[in-house]
């Protein structure tokens, strides 16, 4: 039990530093936590396959008018093989009015826990 709470704070402080460097503008900040593969749709519905593509849509995005949102985990939870998390929670636009739901798979590689895929969903 012990351990799986060590592995669920590691993903919330990953998902904080993540946070962080959204509010930076830090396209590579947010990056080194995403899988080579990563899949994310967004709340829109529009969809990103790769951790190249992504980092220049988050790059380009960052360049004029940088957004600032968040994503707050409500339940982390890490299964049994230990190498798959779900994280689960709302997201919110600080300069938008943009706000939903998200759900993100990681998985850890190497010791290390990346984001695989994530899903949002505006609620607005």
């Amino acid at each position: 039990m012990e351990q799986k709470q060590n592995e669920i704070n590691i993903i919330q402080a990953s998902r904080e530093n993540s946070n962080a460097a959204i509010r930076k503008a830090d396209a590579a900040g947010v990056a080194q936590y995403w899988m080579d593969d990563i899949i994310v749709i967004s709340g829109e519905g529009g969809q990103y396959a790769g951790k190249k593509l992504l980092l220049e849509v988050f790059t380009e995005m960052f360049e004029d008018h940088p957004p600032v949102f968040e994503r707050i985990p409500t339940k982390i939870t890490i299964g049994d093989n230990g190498i798959l998390a779900w994280e689960t929670g709302e997201w919110n636009y600080k300069t938008e009015k943009f706000r939903g739901n998200y759900s993100a798979m990681w998985r850890k590689v190497k010791g290390r826990w990346l984001t695989q895929s994530e899903l949002f969903v505006s609620l607005d």
